[in-house]
């Protein structure tokens, strides 16, 4: 019994490699999706995960911006704009809901680990 149903499983979580479910895909096409749909009070979504930020660039209308940043790695990161407008500790494992005022492009990096960083860009 088990040797018929190892198969069945095997062939279920390989299918989903081709991309043709939706689900099967990377999720950076996903984020990206969202993040240019995002702005004029719509909702972002960044991770941090494996040391970077994903997506790195979202696009947004000015205004009032919600970002979702969830920290996927085993250690602390920051979400820190490069004006000093936000500073947001992101504990392993966490989500944090950031809102924030955007009228011009601006830089995003995480103060414990300087080499990850990304930009919002107004559009």
């Amino acid at each position: 019994m088990i040797l018929l149903v190892l198969p069945l499983v095997t062939a279920a979580c390989s299918s989903s490699d081709d991309g043709s479910s939706g689900g099967g895909s990377t999720s950076a096409p996903a984020a990206q999706t969202s993040a240019a749909a995002a702005g004029g009070g719509g909702g972002t979504t960044i991770a941090a995960q494996n040391f970077a930020f994903s997506p790195d660039n979202v696009s947004v209308s000015a205004g009032k911006v919600t970002l979702t940043v969830t920290n996927k790695d085993g250690v602390e990161h920051t979400f820190t704009l490069d004006d000093g407008s936000s500073d947001t500790k992101l504990q392993p494992g966490s989500t944090q809901e950031i809102e924030i005022e955007v009228s011009k492009t601006v830089g995003w990096h995480c103060e414990i680990h300087p080499s990850m960083t990304g930009t919002i860009t107004v559009t």
